[in-house]
């Protein structure tokens, strides 16, 4: 190094001693030489600790590797205490380096990342999700899992349809059906994309979603009527319970004469599409039964299966036919205990 050179670097050691923050993150952030920025990445960490975590987070998208290295450092040896500067940074150039280190934090991070979920900063809040999502994958923390699950539920109802639209797919990744009822009443959303993503959520779901969809069923939202016939087709014509089946042919039964057009066509494929005959049986063994006290709701519920028509021939045959003699005998029942026979 020359004379010229050593009269113009400028003395980094003095001003540490002199704690001139300002001027050592001024170098930090200049063009000049790798080894003065490092070397003021040091001082500055040393006489400012986390404080100086904002400016250092700047560094951390620096096109020189080494510098951008020496600056993660000094930001990981601030442990928590860097984690909001951190969050702030997650949308800008350094934004890989500041998710990577807020990843090393591991579940302490978590609040901090949560925390971020409700940032004015549409981008912050989907980066904050994602940083969430990744950090439970490395870890095996039911707390930190149930503190995911909450800002997932809570973004749906973020004002940006690009979160509610995360938030949903991610769900449906869980497929925890705690879940669906958020996912369910979010079927009216406004924007088709998050409506879309929470429907191949609840059909991660699967049986669960049952009793939700079927709230979702009796919205005044078209929308959400709508989707949430087409999914109780889908779920329970496939491998359900014959309870579901049965709940979801009552709801379908009671909303086949929607007055839009559209909807009553979705109503009537789902009732197509879920098998019948398992239900009917059911329904018929316990009319059969003189210990249950329910028969005038089975026969309803029969009566109501009939007036709609949107079954089988065969099963249309069944439940007549049995409704005609449970009736028969009801009556000849009431007429002998009247005789005194």
């Amino acid at each position: 190094m020359g004379l010229f050179d050593k009269l113009l670097k400028p003395n980094i050691t003095k001003l540490e001693s002199h704690g001139d923050i300002e001027a050592l993150a001024n170098l930090v952030e200049s063009d000049d030489r790798r080894d003065l920025r490092i070397t003021a990445i040091e001082a500055l960490a040393r006489i400012g600790g986390p404080k100086t975590t904002d400016r250092l987070v700047r560094t951390l998208g620096s096109d020189d590797a080494d510098v951008a290295g020496s600056a993660g450092k000094a930001i990981a040896g601030f442990g928590l205490a860097a984690g909001s500067a951190l969050v702030g940074a997650l949308d800008g150039p350094g934004g890989e380096a500041a998710k990577r280190l807020l990843l090393n934090l591991g579940d302490e991070a978590v609040e901090v990342l949560r925390g971020a979920c409700s940032d004015q900063d549409e981008a912050i809040r989907l980066q904050a999700l994602g940083t969430l999502v990744d950090l439970d994958a490395g870890l095996d923390n039911d707390e930190v899992r149930e503190s995911l699950f909450r800002a997932l539920l809570a973004a749906l109802g973020d004002r940006s349809a690009e979160c509610r639209v995360f938030a949903a797919t991610r769900l449906e990744a869980l497929g925890n059906p705690k879940a669906g009822r958020a996912l369910a009443s979010q079927l009216k959303d406004g924007d088709d994309t998050v409506r879309t993503a929470c429907r191949h959520a609840l059909l991660a779901i699967g049986e669960p979603a049952v009793p939700y969809l079927l709230d979702a069923l009796a919205d005044r939202n078209m929308n959400s009527r709508r989707l949430a016939a087409e999914l109780l087709g889908e779920v329970c014509g496939g491998k359900v319970t014959v309870d579901s089946q049965r709940v979801a042919l009552l709801g379908l039964i009671d909303r086949a004469s929607d007055g839009n057009a559209e909807i009553a066509a979705a109503v009537h494929r789902a009732l197509e599409a879920i098998p019948s005959d398992a239900v009917i049986t059911e329904q018929l063994e316990w009319l059969a039964d003189p210990e249950r006290s329910d028969h005038e709701e089975i026969e309803e519920f029969l009566a109501q299966m009939l007036e709609h028509g949107g079954f089988s021939p065969e099963a249309i045959k069944r439940i007549a036919e049995n409704m005609s003699r449970a009736e028969a005998d009801r009556v000849g029942a009431s007429y002998s205990l009247a005789d005194g026979s």
